[in-house]
């Protein structure tokens, strides 16, 4: 049992203490929380989550609190909740590798709250459930999903929060997350791309998880091989297995890669929204809106994203709250626009009320692949001991074979004709930098993940500007973590906490466990939200 993949993991958890969690991991989950806490607050006021009230009859009566209104629900149903609002606008954040968050948190919140368990506890859960949850991501990197449509993720992640809570033994917990896998959740593009279903895409699953780790505390079991098996999980999630991006638990701690998103929207637009900003504060914001024309230079895993999205929107003919989310050029025109991106920004009401305006600039807003970004990208991989692994167990028949699949199956060409010469020179230059050291230590867990962009404008008066932004400002590894996690965290919560709530909010979650108790953060922000 304990030399499959589950196995190697249960035993883990059901290992992990606080004592062995480094601080800056316990900061790190600290920063997490509030971040979802308030992009649950964001996604309170949106008319794209009335759906999720008008459900509330369905849940079970128990200990967990619903953020939205402070009602006491039954473990899963509170989770669920939770993380469908914090998907509801793309505002959550990522680990090394995958948005573990919705299940990391909300899971980890409801069974500590329910089971009456001190704040230390909960965030012990909240960092066993990234590492594991990352984990598995990163080891279907090569697959048919990626991003937020690895749903699969919150399934193990919120058994492992789960089975940490409700401690149960290393056997219990390998059959907590061997029976959250049973019947893996597999994400479909149409339902994800458009529609509010989307909300569903993390709630679901983590619901399932919490429900695995109770169901294995009873005696149900599961099999500690249903990752590896030639009909397991792999064989159906991924194109070309990573092993190796599950080693180093308990020595690289995925949790310190943490980046927050400061703008709602794809994660790979991050740069591109703070490179905007960063030209909106050198030519003011009239200047900015009046360009005539804008290009941005994307990495590859933006570029699709922008592809894909702009293939939903199409056929719905009217800007939606995802579009804005995976369409770098609706994000940037709507950001030039208003001149700042948060909850507000993304309402329905409020794009459709800008909705020939974005239109109009959308026909001067080009983006394009710029290989070398995308090499910046896995130059963030190469800086992990498992990812320099995984990228030297690839072979000229692996990568062949992924092009065709990735060609037959989504239309997409890792490699185009078109760009074949920037990729040459990319390559060349990544090569000639291969032989000198990473930039940040394999041993040293805050890695920053780069997802550069560039953004180039061309002003009325035929002046041109340009800025690049290659690390998101709300990475763990950022000088600007703090203050920007704190502004997203007061501007989203104070239409319902009001200032002084958000404030005192803010400082319990920083000190959560450390001056703060879990009963302390969730009365203050556990309101109702107006």
């Amino acid at each position: 049992m304990n030399d499959s993949v589950v196995g190697r993991m249960g035993r883990w958890v059901a290992q992990l203490e606080p004592a062995n969690v480094p601080p800056a991991c316990f900061s790190a989950a600290r920063y997490q929380v509030l971040n979802m806490i308030a992009a649950v607050h964001a996604a309170a006021r949106s008319s794209e989550t009335a759906a999720l009230r008008g459900v509330g009859g369905f849940a079970g009566s128990g200990r967990a609190t619903c953020l939205v209104d402070g009602s006491k629900r039954a473990p899963h149903d509170a989770a669920f909740d939770n993380a469908a609002y914090s998907m509801a606008q793309d505002y959550d954040d990522i680990v090394w590798m995958g948005h573990t968050c919705h299940s990391a948190v909300f899971a980890a919140l409801a069974v500590a709250e329910h089971e009456g368990l001190d704040a230390v506890q909960f965030l012990t859960a909240v960092v066993a459930a990234n590492e594991v949850a990352g984990r598995l991501g990163a080891s279907s990197f090569l697959g048919p999903l990626n991003g937020q449509m690895w749903t699969f993720i919150h399934l193990i992640g919120a058994a492992a929060a789960s089975a940490k809570l409700l401690q149960l033994d290393e056997e219990q917990c390998v059959h907590a997350l061997a029976i959250s896998l049973a019947q893996p959740n597999f994400a479909l593009q149409p339902g994800f791309m458009t529609p509010s279903s989307k909300l569903l895409a993390a709630s679901t699953p983590t619901a399932t998880g919490i429900q695995a780790a109770y169901y294995a505390r009873a005696g149900m079991t599961g099999e500690p091989r249903i990752v590896e098996d030639v009909r397991g999980f792999w064989s159906r999630f991924s194109y070309l297995p990573l092993p190796s991006m599950l080693e180093g638990l308990g020595d690289f701690w995925t949790t310190q890669t943490l980046t927050i998103k400061t703008y709602p929207g794809c994660h790979y637009f991050q740069t591109a929204c703070a490179a905007l900003e960063q030209l909106r504060d050198r030519v003011g914001q009239e200047r900015l809106r009046g360009f005539q024309s804008m290009h941005i230079e994307t990495t590859k895993l933006g570029i699709e994203a922008t592809r894909f999205a702009r293939e939903y929107a199409e056929a719905t003919g009217r800007i939606t709250p995802v579009n804005v989310n995976f369409d770098l050029r609706v994000t940037a025109a709507l950001m030039v626009l208003a001149g700042r991106l948060g909850g507000a920004e993304v309402e329905p009401v409020f794009l459709d009320q800008q909705a020939s305006a974005i239109g109009e600039m959308l026909e001067r807003i080009s983006v394009r692949h710029a290989p070398k970004l995308t090499l910046r990208t896995v130059g963030s991989v190469r800086a992990l001991g498992s990812g320099r692994a995984a990228l030297g167990s690839l072979g000229v028949g692996d990568v062949l074979a992924l092009m065709g699949r990735y060609r037959r199956e989504y239309r997409s060409e890792l490699v185009g004709m078109a760009e074949a010469g920037a990729w040459a020179r990319a390559i060349s230059a990544a090569i000639f930098k291969a032989g000198r050291a990473p930039e940040h230590a394999a041993d040293r867990s805050a890695v920053p993940l780069y997802f550069p962009n560039r953004v180039t404008v061309e002003l009325a008066d035929g002046s041109t500007e340009s800025a690049r932004v290659d690390l998101p400002p709300g990475s763990f590894c950022s000088a600007d973590m703090p203050q920007a996690v704190r502004a997203k965290f007061l501007r989203e919560t104070e239409a319902s906490l009001g200032r002084r709530g958000s404030e005192r909010a803010y400082q319990a979650g920083l000190v959560l466990g450390q001056g703060a108790s879990l009963e302390d953060l969730v009365a203050l922000v556990a309101q109702p939200a107006s």
